[in-house]
Order: structure tokens, then sequence, then C-alpha cells
């Protein structure tokens, strides 16, 4: 309960800070009853254990409702407060501070409760519906911003999500995606009648369970009285086959700060705003959906991601004798008695970070030759008065878009087994990916250019070379310089990382200087590698500066 006021405190104090700026308090009502919202609806508050790490399930709060009702005053004031919200004034920030009021009680009363038995009972098309939904909308991001194609987005998009949510519930898609049935579950109660049989069943089989145990020499399981004896353990494999899992409303998932965080934000918000009514602005809306909308992807991303700071300061002992044995840089090692064993790291070091700057160039360069006429065939404006012309430009607009889907990295990997470990595989990865990048970034600076310039030498009847020569070219050519500098430095940061897969460079000096344990010879590259990037940067800077 100590976390949990921690992070109600800090919603609150949030608020607070925000009045404090003059910011609008009715915006971070909105933001937290809509975060609240999701939260409540996607993100998992207490996780269902059964016997093994693989049975656990991450119930939401909505989910938990037929577990315990009183958790529905959290989603009832959080639409409440919505409702109100478009009003605004004291009223709505009063029923904001309320709501969040209630939702810390209920969750307060929640995470009080002692651990219980619990049924799964699996939600089916859920996910299915979301990923027809998904589709849906991002099909009206291309289609709805322009009237004349709505019409046509809406239908498409209908029809493409129906499509999807048929194939996810047919037999071919529960077979590719098995995960994706009934993956939201709710947690029915279970009685205490069925609670006391499922024990009795238990404790009827235990005596040849634990005849089992013992003669693998595993100590003996005691019998079981009720549930709080699983407080600590997990549920027995007889009654997690069942489809029951244990809750502990103690251990909290990673949902739970969110919702103490939004319940605590909106109490103190509405309070604030109550004496304040006139804090509040046009935009509230918008600007309440864009920061839910980033919270239910942020904070799933950090706990997918294992985002933990504190194992950062257990691993201070590894980076400390890490930097004790990188320091000081070993330059050179003479050995008089053996000079064959004299080893000269900052000479490879040198050696290595020219040759990573020719990958960088040539893998440039070749980029550049592919690049600069088929930015041509991608420049709309060029495209569009020949059905030819039209299907050359989405087929390379399509091109450049999946060539620009596959990482660098990858292209590497291909190219070092189909030619072997060196720089010439760098150079292939890096010159195909650069294709994409640089015609996508050629072609949109040929769309911007200015029409006088080609209109008066059409008018003149010039034809469609002297057009482009002296009506274009003049235009983008200081643009494509600049771009094609700027993807050099992009490129010799790649050619780095590349030689790690064994592409050659200093990457490739790096790795083989880590797997050795010689961290007093990788020190030198890592300190080429900061050099070069710098004086790359500023001359690059300064003739893009020049240029443009």
């Amino acid at each position: 309960m100590i976390a949990a006021t921690v992070f109600a405190l800090l919603g609150a104090l949030i608020a607070f800070l925000s009045s404090l700026a003059g910011g609008s308090l009715r915006r971070l009502s909105i933001a937290a009853a809509l975060s609240g919202l999701l939260a409540a609806v996607a993100l998992p508050l207490t996780p269902g254990v059964g016997l093994r790490s693989s049975e656990a399930v991450s119930a939401t709060l909505l989910g938990l409702l037929p577990s315990a009702p009183l958790l529905a005053l959290m989603p009832l004031g959080l639409v409440l407060s919505l409702l109100l919200a478009r009003r605004g004034g004291r009223v709505g920030a009063l029923v904001s501070g309320l709501a969040g009021a209630a939702a810390l009680v209920a969750l307060g009363v929640w995470l009080g409760r002692p651990a219980q038995l619990a049924e799964l009972v699996p939600v089916p098309g859920v996910m299915e519906g979301l990923v027809g939904l998904a589709l849906f909308a991002l099909i009206q991001v291309f289609t709805w911003p322009a009237k004349r194609t709505r019409l046509a987005g809406l239908i498409a998009g209908v029809v493409v999500g129906a499509l999807a949510v048929t194939y996810m519930l047919s037999p071919d898609g529960q077979t590719k995606f098995p995960s994706v049935r009934g993956y939201y579950q709710l947690m029915r109660p279970v009685t205490p009648a069925k609670t006391t049989e499922l024990i009795g069943s238990y404790n009827a089989g235990l005596a040849d369970l634990n005849t089992i145990r013992k003669s693998i020499d595993l100590p003996p399981l005691k019998p079981l009285t009720s549930v709080t004896d699983l407080a600590g353990a997990g549920l027995p494999q007889a009654i997690s086959d069942q489809g029951y899992r244990l809750l502990r409303p103690g251990n909290w998932d990673y949902g739970g700060p969110v919702l103490f965080l939004m319940a605590g934000l909106l109490l103190g918000s509405g309070l604030l705003h109550s004496r304040r009514p006139d804090r509040q602005e046009r935009g509230d809306w918008l600007a309440g959906l864009i920061i839910a909308a980033g919270v239910t992807l942020l904070v799933p991303s950090f706990s997918a991601t294992n985002f933990n700071l504190s194992e950062l300061v257990k691993g201070g002992p590894f980076l400390k004798d890490f930097l004790d044995r990188s320091w000081p840089p070993n330059l050179a090692q003479i050995n008089l008695q053996n000079p064959s064993a004299n080893i000269y790291p900052l000479q490879e070091v040198m050696s290595q970070m020219a040759l990573t700057i020719e990958i960088a160039l040539v893998g440039t360069f070749v980029a550049t030759l592919f690049a600069v006429p088929l930015s041509f065939l991608a420049a709309r404006n060029l495209t569009a008065r020949s059905v030819l012309m039209r299907v050359s430009y989405f087929v390379t607009r399509a091109f450049f878009n999946v060539d620009r889907g596959v990482d660098t990295l990858i292209l590497a990997l291909v190219f070092v087994a189909a030619v072997g470990l060196g720089p010439f595989a760098g150079v292939l990865a890096m010159a195909i990916h650069s294709v994409a990048d640089l015609g996508k970034l050629y072609s949109e600076a040929i769309e911007n250019v200015d029409r006088g310039p080609i209109e008066a030498l059409e008018s003149v009847g010039a034809s469609g070379t002297n057009v482009l020569r002296w009506a274009i070219l003049p235009q983008v050519l200081p643009l494509f310089t600049s771009y094609t500098l700027y993807r050099f430095e992009i490129n010799f940061r790649v050619s780095i990382v590349l030689g790690f897969v064994g592409a050659g460079g200093i990457g490739f000096f790096i790795q083989g200087a880590m797997a050795a344990g010689n961290y007093n010879q990788m020190i030198i590259g890592v300190i080429a590698i900061v050099v070069i990037v710098n004086l790359i940067d500023f001359l690059s800077s300064d003739v893009r500066r020049r240029l443009v």
C-alpha cells in the first residue's frame, strides 16, 4: 500500500505543479480519465498464478470486475467525469475530483484483500476485433484528410477490417495465431463451497503425490486448509489444470501504478480546477487523448523491455571493472625478447578506421548513382502525364518502401553469407539500403521545386531534357548534395555496427578486442570513433550550410 500511496501522491503533485505553471487543469482531468479507462481495459492489474510461470495470466481491472464488483466505481466515475468535462466549469471539476477519490478507495480496498481463487473465463473475439479495428483506423489515416477519398476509405476500411476479423476467427487463423484465441479473460469468483471441494480433492490425492515426491528426494507437501495457505506459493497442478488461478491482489502488475497515478492526478486536478473553473482551453480534449494514447503505448513498452534502473545499479561493479580494465589504453605492446609478439593496437585502429570511412564512401557513392535516376521516377509532379509514368511512380515508391523496411544489418548478414567476411559485404548492404533513403529524399526535393522555371521553358517548346537540365537540376542539386552528405554521416555510423557481423572496419576490430578481453585495446577504437564522428559532423554541417 505504501507504493500505491506514493503513486497517488505523485499524480496529485503533477496536478499541483501544473496549476502553478498556469496549465489547463481540465486537460489533466481529461487525460487522467482517458488514461485510466484505457488502463482499466488494457493494462494488467493483478496477476493470476498457476503452478508454473507459463500458466500465469494478467487480469485487467475490467477482467477483475466479476471477482471485485467494487472496482466498477473507477470506470463508472471516469466515464461520468468525461461526460461532465465537456461542459467544464466547477461542477464537472468537482465530479472529476470525486471520481479520482472513488477510484483510489476502490483500488485500495482491492489491494487489501487476501488471496482468492478465480476461474478463467475467456472472452472470444476481443483481440480479433481489435485487429480489424486497427486496420480500419490505419486506412482512415491515409484516406480521411481528402474529402474525395473519405467514402472509399470508409468502405475499404470496413471491408478490410471485416475480412481480417473473419480470417482471425476462422480455423486457419486460429491455427496461425493460437495465442489470440481467448486472449482477453475474465476472472470469475469461485464460491466457498467450490473452493472447499477443490481443496478437499487436492488433499485426497496428496498421499500418492507425496509418495512420488519421496521417490525423487523431494520434501512432502502439507495438506491445504484454506486458500491463504497458497499465498506464498503457486497453485497445485490439479487445481490449475481445471482452469483456476490464484489471485494475489497485493502483488500488482504494471497497470496498478498507472491506475493509482491517474486516480491521484484526477483527484488533484479536479479539486484544483473547482477552485479555478476558468483553467480550461479549447484543445483540452485533443491534448488529453494524445496523452492517454502515449501512456497506454509507453507503459506496456517499458514493461515488455524489462526497463528497470535498479538493474543498472546492480551492474555497477561490472561497469567499474570494465572501466578499470579499459584504462589506460594500450597503444602498443613491445616484447624485446620476442619481437614477433609485438602488437600495435593504435596502428590497427587507424587502419581499420580508414577502412570504415572508405566503406561509407563507396556505399554512399554507389547508392547515389542509383538513387538519382530513380528519384525522378518517384517524383509525383514528373510522372503525372501518362499511365506508364504513373505506374513507374508507384513501382519505384513501392521499391523504396520495401528496401527501407529491410535493415542494413540484415542485408549485411545476407551478404556476409553470400560473399564472405570483409568490407565488400558491408558496401553492398549499405548501398542497397541507402538507395531507398536517398531516393525518397531526392524525390521529395524534386516534388517541391518551383514550377515557374519549368513552365517558362515548356512555353517556349524546350525538350524534357532541357527542362530537367535548366529548370529542375539547379534547384535540387544543393539539396541533393546536402542529403548525400547527411547520408554519408549515417552510413559511417552504420558501418561501425556492420563490422560486428564481419563486414570489416573498426567495428570488426572492437568486436575482436572485446571477445579476447582486451578492453584496453578496444577503448582506443571507441575514442577514435568519437573523434572521427565529431570531425565528420562539423565538416559536413559546414558544407551543407554553404550549399543550402
